[in-house]
C-alpha cells in the first residue's frame, strides 16, 4: 500500500480534514487487523496526531461476481450512523484503484473489546449472558428499524428472500467449489424444496448477514455494542435469517483451528452461556413478540450460507488472494464441519426422513438394495419419475408425430413443446444430473445416475428434457476436463444452461474409425491458427439449427511412429461458410429429424490458435476419457427403453386373448418373459458394476477399460434380442407406428455400431484379459490349470 500517495489523498478529502482539523496529516502505519477472511481491513496510525482510522478494502485480484462489494457497506453504515444505530462512522468512499490498487473505504476507529471466540473464556458466567443478551437486543433494534425512511430499500427486493439467498450461494459455492462434499450436496439439494411457509413475525428488514458476535466492538469494561462492523453481506432480508445465524454455534462441533474455533454444540450449558431458548427468547420480546417459533431450517440455511462463504475463501486462499492466506487454507475444514452440523439438524427436524423416503420405498419395487446410493439421490430419482409421469409422458405421442411430419422448411426446428417441457425441468432443478465433477454437476456418483439415466431412457425425448442427451453430455465432460477458462465460457457455460446444442465430428466414411488413429482429417497448423480439412458423417445433432459448434477430431501430426499422438481436437463455430452439410445420414430410411445425423465437409476451415483444446496431439487421450462414461449412459438409457418395452409386453399378455385366455397364462408367453427378465437383469448389473467400479477407482485402469466394453459389447446386443422377440409377441402392430417398439429395437441395433462396434469391444475384452489374467495367483498352484507340457 503507498501510504504516501493515500495520505495526499486525505489531505485533499474534506471529510477526513475535518475529523482531523488538520489538513497536513500523514500516515504512519498500515497495520491489517489479523482477522477476517473478505475485505482486507487495515488500522490507520498518523504522525500528527493520536486519532486512529480504519481503511477497508476490496481484495486483490479476480474476484468473485457480486461479491465484495464495500460501497454497500460504506451506504449502510453512513445511513445507520444517521439514526444512532451503533456502527463505527464511515467518512469517505474512494472508488480510484489508483491510490492503493482496489477502491476502499474510511471510517472511524472504535477502541472497545472484540471477543474472537464464542466460549468467551476470559469473562465470568452472568458476564456471558449479558454480552450475548445485549448482542440480541441489538439485532432486534436493527430490524424494527424502517429501511423506507432510511431509503435502503433498493438494497434488495422484498419477496422470495430464502429462495435468492439460496440460489446465490448455491451459485457462489459451486465457482468455488473443488471437490465433492456430501453434506454440502445434500443442503444444496434439500434446501430450496423445503423453504417453510412465511411467518408473520419473520419481516422484511435490514439483515447484517453476518450478525455473528466476532462483529461486535464492545465496550471496553461495560457488555454494551458501540459498533457492529462488517456490513459486507448487509441486504433487505427477512429477520429470521440473521437471528439463526447469530445463533448457530449453538448447533456447530467444536474444533480447532487458526480460521475459526467452532461451535459449542453439547457443551455451552457447562460454560455458563445462558440456554438457547433463552437467548432467542431476549430477541424476540425486544421485538414485542411472544411465541415459539422453530428456526431449526433458519438455522440450517444459515449454517449452509457460512459453509458457502468458507469456500469462497478457501478458493481465494488457493489463488493466493484471500486476506490472511494459512487462515483460508483452514476454511474447508470449517465448510466440512458446519454443512455437516447442519444436515444433522435438518434430521433431527424431520424426523431422520429428509428426503420423505419411507413413503416412496412403501410404493416402490425394492431396486436399491446394497447398492450404495444417497437418499438425496434416490429421492432425485423419485423426482424425476415424477416429472417424467406428469410433464413429459403425456405428450410424447404429440413430440414423435411432431417430429416424423413436419416439413422440410420446419424439419430441423427444435420441437417447441419438447422446450416448454425443458425450460420446466430446469426450473425445478432436474438438470446437468450426469455430471460427476464438482462445480458443474449435482454431486451424484456414476451409480446414482445410472438409476436416474435408466428413467431418462424409457424416451428417445426425455434426455433431453434434463439437458442429459448425447453428444452434449460427452462434449460438456470434455470441456469441463480439458478446456481452458476462455473456451469454458464461450462453449460449455451455454450448453450447460441448455442455451445452444453441439456435435462431436469424429467418425469418417472411408475409415474404419472405431479406431482413432485411422483418422484421416487434417488440422494443418498456419500462422494465425489451424486450417481443416476433412469429411465426417454420422455427425450427431449437426443438422439442429441450435447446434453452435463442432468439437472436430483430426491429425495435427504425421509422424506415424507416435499413432495414438497424431490426432488433436478443435473447436469449430458453427454455421460457417467453409463447414457443409452435405445431406443427412438415414438410419434405417430415417433422417431421426430434428436431432439428425449429418455428413460434412470441412473445406479449409480456418480458426484461431485459441480454439485447440488442450494440446496437439492429445486427441487420441481426450476421445477415450469422452467415449467412456458416453458409452455406459448408452447402455443406462437402452436399459430404460427396454425395461418400458418389457411393461408394454405385460401389458399386452393381460389384454389379448388367444384361445379363450389371456397370453400371460400361456406358458409359451411366461417362460419368454421369464427369459427376457432375466437377460434385462443380467444387463441391469453388468452396468451398476461398472458405474460403480469407476466410482471407486476411476475410469483409467485397464480393468475399467475392460468392463466398459463388455457393457457396450453385450447390453446393445442383449436388449435388441429382448426388444425383438417382443416385436415378434406383437405381430403387425410391433412394427408400426402405434408402439415405440420400432425406434427402440433401432436403437438398440444402431448402438451395436455407435462408439464402437461389438468386434471392437469383444476385442478389447479379450485382450485385457490376457492382461489381467497375469493377476490371478491360483495360475501358479499344481493342478488348476491345464498340465505342463511335456519337453519334446
Amino acid at each position: 500500500m503507498d501510504l504516501r500517495k493515500l495520505s495526499q489523498y486525505f489531505k485533499n478529502e474534506k471529510s477526513i480534514v475535518e475529523y482531523f482539523n488538520d489538513n497536513s496529516i500523514e500516515i504512519k502505519e498500515a497495520s491489517q487487523f489479523n482477522f477476517g477472511q473478505s475485505n482486507p481491513t487495515y488500522q490507520l496510525s498518523f504522525k500528527n496526531s493520536d486519532k486512529k482510522l480504519v481503511l477497508r478494502k476490496k481484495p486483490d485480484g479476480q474476484l468473485l461476481p457480486g461479491a465484495h462489494q464495500i460501497e454497500r457497506e460504506f451506504e449502510i453504515t453512513l445511513k445507520l450512523s444517521q439514526v444512532s444505530f451503533p456502527v463505527a462512522k464511515p467518512l469517505v468512499f474512494c472508488n480510484d484503484s489508483s491510490i492503493i490498487g482496489t477502491p476502499f473505504y474510511v471510517m472511524e476507529f472504535i477502541e472497545g473489546r472484540i471477543f474472537k471466540d464464542i466460549k468467551l473464556q476470559e469473562l465470568s458466567n452472568q458476564e456471558k449472558q449479558e454480552i450475548l443478551k445485549e448482542q440480541a437486543r441489538v439485532l432486534a433494534q436493527l430490524h424494527s428499524i424502517d429501511i423506507h425512511k432510511l431509503k435502503l430499500n433498493h438494497l434488495g427486493k422484498s419477496e422470495n428472500y430464502y429462495q435468492r439467498q439460496i440460489a446465490t450461494w448455491s451459485r457462489q459455492y459451486k465457482l468455488a467449489e473443488t471437490q465433492n462434499i456430501q453434506s454440502m450436496e445434500n443442503l444444496l439439494y434439500w434446501l430450496p424444496l423445503n423453504i417453510p411457509q412465511k411467518d408473520e413475525h419473520d419481516i422484511v428488514c435490514l439483515c447484517h448477514g453476518d450478525y455473528a458476535l466476532n462483529n461486535m466492538i464492545f465496550h471496553p469494561t461495560q457488555p454494551k455494542i458501540l459498533a457492529v462492523i462488517d456490513w459486507e453481506l448487509a441486504t433487505i432480508g427477512q429477520s429470521y435469517a440473521d437471528i439463526a445465524y447469530m445463533t448457530q454455534f449453538y448447533f456447530t462441533s467444536q474444533f480447532q483451528s487458526t480460521a475459526h474455533q467452532g461451535g459449542v454444540k453439547g457443551i455451552y450449558q457447562y460454560i455458563g452461556l445462558p440456554e438457547y431458548q433463552d437467548l432467542i427468547n431476549v430477541y424476540f420480546k425486544s421485538r414485542n413478540i411472544d411465541k415459539s417459533i422453530d428456526l431449526r431450517y433458519h438455522t440450517a440455511f444459515s449454517m449452509f450460507r457460512l459453509s458457502s462463504i468458507a469456500q469462497g475463501v478457501y478458493k481465494r486462499a488457493l489463488q493466493g488472494n484471500a486476506s490472511q492466506k494459512e487462515q483460508g487454507l483452514e476454511l474447508l475444514k470449517l465448510g466440512k464441519h458446519l454443512s455437516s452440523d447442519a444436515w444433522e439438524l435438518i434430521n433431527k427436524l424431520t424426523d431422520n426422513d429428509p428426503f420423505r423416503l419411507k413413503e416412496l420405498l412403501k410404493n416402490d419395487i425394492p431396486r436399491w438394495g446394497s447398492w450404495p446410493v444417497s437418499d438425496r439421490a434416490k429421492h432425485l430419482y423419485y423426482r424425476v419419475r415424477d416429472f417424467l409421469k406428469t410433464e413429459f409422458f403425456p405428450y410424447e405421442k404429440q413430440l414423435i408425430h411432431e417430429a416424423e411430419s413436419r416439413p422440410p422448411e420446419t424439419r430441423w426446428k427444435p420441437l417447441q413443446k419438447l422446450h416448454e417441457i425443458k425450460l420446466k425441468a430446469r426450473e425445478q432443478g432436474l438438470w446437468n444430473l450426469f455430471c460427476t465433477y464438482p462445480v458443474v454437476g449435482k454431486g451424484l456418483t456414476n451409480l446414482e445416475y445410472s438409476f436416474i439415466c435408466e428413467l431418462m431412457g424409457t424416451s428417445i425425448f426425455a434426455p433431453e428434457v434434463f439437458n442429459c442427451s448425447a453428444p452434449d453430455t460427452g462434449n460438456m465432460e470434455l470441456l469441463v476436463l480439458y478446456a481452458n477458462k476462455e473456451q469454458k465460457m464461450k462453449y460449455l457455460l451455454p450448453l450447460l444452461q441448455g442455451e445452444i446444442r453441439s456435435c462431436f465430428a469424429m467418425t469418417e466414411p472411408q475409415v474404419a474409425s472405431s479406431d482413432a488413429t485411422n483418422i484421416q482429417t487434417s488440422i494443418t497448423k498456419t500462422e494465425n491458427g489451424y486450417k481443416i480439412n476433412g469429411k465426417k458423417w454420422y455427425i450427431s445433432g449437426a443438422g439442429d439449427e441450435r447446434c453452435k459448434f463442432a468439437i472436430v477430431m483430426g491429425k495435427t501430426s504425421q509422424d506415424t511412429s507416435k499413432p495414438h499422438q497424431q490426432q488433436s481436437m478443435i473447436l469449430v463455430d458453427l454455421p460457417n461458410p467453409n463447414v457443409k452439410i452435405t445431406r443427412p445420414m438415414h438410419v434405417f430410411f430415417s433422417d431421426e429429424a430434428p436431432h439428425g445425423h449429418m455428413e460434412m465437409v470441412f473445406d479449409n476451415v480456418e480458426v484461431p490458435k485459441s480454439n485447440l483444446i488442450w494440446q496437439e496431439g492429445k486427441g487420441f487421450e481426450m476421445a477415450q476419457g469422452r467415449l467412456g462414461g458416453g458409452r455406459l449412459h448408452h447402455c443406462m438409457r437402452l436399459i430404460g427403453i427396454t425395461e418400458r418395452v418389457l411393461d408394454l409386453m405385460m401389458q399386452r399378455g393381460e389384454r389379448r386373448m388367444i384361445f379363450k385366455s389371456k397370453m400371460k397364462d400361456i406358458g409359451s408367453f411366461q417362460q419368454k418373459l421369464g427369459e427376457l427378465a432375466t437377460q434385462l437383469s443380467a444387463c441391469r448389473l453388468v452396468v451398476l458394476n461398472a458405474a460403480m467400479q469407476i466410482d471407486i477407482l476411476g475410469n483409467r485402469s485397464r480393468y475399467i477399460f475392460k468392463i466398459l466394453s463388455e457393457c457396450k459389447a453385450f447390453v446393445p446386443k442383449v436388449t435388441q434380442n429382448i426388444i425383438d422377440e417382443v416385436i415378434q409377441i406383437f405381430g403387425a402392430e410391433g412394427v408400426s407406428q402405434d408402439q415405440v417398439l420400432s425406434m427402440a429395437f433401432i436403437q438398440a441395433r444402431t448402438l451395436r455400431i455407435a462408439d464402437g462396434p461389438d468386434e471392437v469391444h469383444y476385442r478389447q475384452v479379450a485382450r485385457l484379459s490376457y492382461s489381467l489374467q497375469s493377476k490371478n495367483e491360483l495360475l501358479q498352484a499344481d493342478g488348476y490349470g491345464l498340465p505342463t507340457l511335456p519337453k519334446l
